[in-house]
């Protein structure tokens, strides 16, 4: 089965992922943003979405949620929400939010304990990065709502586990950035 094959490659897969990030963190660090656009850095950047896009589809065709959430999802939190928190915007993949939104529709109430680390760390800076300029990131705007939906639908009950004042801080930005959206769409 495909589990045992990609079992033996994934913690590789996701090394490459924090080696590449860590590079791309650099250049832009040394060299500014502009950076994103150059050969190399863009081609980096294709094999870290390509490495999602491929576990992602692992993932849509697994069958057993449980051994996904048991052995495959930490190592990939691990490796991906701290590098998506600490990037540059710019630098910000949205393919980690449509990774979460596949794991969330596929492993429904099995992933529900991990909703708290993944709003922390893709909830804040990406709400920032779809309400301060509602032009740019497209792709982040509606992988982040898809997400929000998907972990509505599977898993309400992680929403009711956030703090009080996390819960009002983040819906009070939920809201302002949907009511805002919808303005700017008139």
């Amino acid at each position: 089965p495909f589990v045992t094959q990609l079992g033996r490659i994934y913690l590789d897969m996701l090394n490459v992922y924090q080696v590449l990030s860590e590079n791309i963190s650099s250049a832009v660090a040394e060299n500014g943003e502009v950076v994103l656009k150059q050969p190399l850095v863009a081609s980096m950047r294709t094999v870290k979405k390509e490495t999602l896009k491929l576990i992602s589809a692992w993932v849509g065709k697994s069958t057993d949620p449980k051994q996904v959430c048991e052995n495959f999802v930490p190592p990939l939190l691990n490796a991906v929400l701290g590098d998506y928190s600490r990037n540059h915007a710019n630098a910000r993949d949205a393919e980690v939010l449509s990774t979460m939104t596949v794991f969330t529709n596929k492993l429904e109430e099995h992933i529900t304990p991990k909703v708290p680390e993944i709003f922390d760390a893709v909830f804040e800076c990406t709400l920032y990065m779809i309400t301060n300029n509602f032009e740019d990131y497209p792709e982040h705007r509606t992988n982040f709502y898809l997400l929000l939906e998907s972990i509505n639908q599977h898993c309400f009950t992680a929403l009711l586990e956030i703090p009080p004042q996390k819960f009002k801080t983040r819906h009070g930005q939920h809201r302002l950035g949907v009511q805002t959206y919808h303005e700017k769409c008139r």
